[in-house]
């Protein structure tokens, strides 16, 4: 049985109701199965949804800052991260299990946080743990509310971690593959700049979530027929559980290096 896992953080002390959650997941989804098999005590909450259970807990501590402060320093979605989420007091664990495939899994949890903090006006956001990223509450119910209709929201479920590691190199990883069901992307020395090398880990992050996992040990993905960047299944240098789908340049494009003035 799968299971996905977020956390609401919330300013101050703060209910969550079950029927307020189940109000907003019907009317900003209406092609969910209605909820059922609700259930309320103080603290805690469950519905049921189709072959899915919703269960929430409020937890009467913040989440630990060993947990956040990496999260906090490196996230793009949250100008103030540090100082903001140092404010929390409280936070609730939102949990979705049942015998779903993993983005339908990675659905069902963001359409459930996105209605849980709609429902809680003290929650000021969410921390994605499958990403290890902290997004703030107003920006994710835009993503669950405005994107996902259309596509996987990959900025709020996938962290594209990438900095300089020379004057005329990056270096790179993904988080949050692994919970969508496929191998995390990295690389090191990439002629790219890290803004580029971003880009290149959302559209291929893109392309595998939308077809499978088709891209395999060996095969060269490139923007042209001259650019050649070999893929190669191996250990991570990054820590990563598993293989990673490790981008090797073999032929860089021939634009100008963007790191020379011209």
């Amino acid at each position: 049985m799968a299971i996905g896992i977020s956390m609401i953080m919330l300013s101050t002390d703060s209910p969550i109701r079950a029927k307020d959650v189940q109000r907003h997941l019907a009317e900003n989804w209406r092609d969910l199965p209605a909820a059922s098999d609700i259930e309320e005590k103080d603290g805690t909450l469950s519905l049921q949804i189709g072959e899915a259970s919703l269960i929430m807990a409020k937890m009467p501590a913040p989440i630990p800052w060993s947990d956040l402060e990496g999260p906090c320093a490196t996230s793009i979605l949250w100008k103030n991260a540090a100082s903001e989420v140092k404010e929390h007091s409280f936070h609730w664990i939102v949990t979705v299990n049942g015998d779903l495939e993993p983005l339908s899994l990675s659905k069902l949890l963001t359409q459930a946080t996105a209605a849980a903090m709609a429902a809680c006006e003290e929650a000021i956001g969410v921390y994605w743990g499958n990403a290890t990223l902290v997004i703030p509450k107003n920006i994710f119910i835009d993503f669950a509310k405005e994107v996902l209709p259309h596509g996987p929201p990959l900025h709020i479920w996938v962290d594209f971690r990438v900095g300089k590691d020379s004057d005329t190199s990056s270096s790179g990883f993904t988080a949050g593959m692994k919970a969508l069901g496929h191998m995390e992307f990295e690389t090191q020395r990439s002629p790219e700049p890290p803004g580029e090398l971003r880009e290149r880990f959302l559209a291929l992050a893109g392309y595998v979530v939308e077809k499978g996992p088709v891209i395999r040990d060996g095969d060269t993905v490139g923007e042209d027929a001259e650019e050649r960047i070999r893929v190669v299944y191996s250990d991570s240098s990054f820590g990563h559980d598993g293989k990673v789908m490790r981008l090797v340049y073999e032929t860089a494009s021939t634009k100008k290096p963007w790191w020379k003035l011209w």
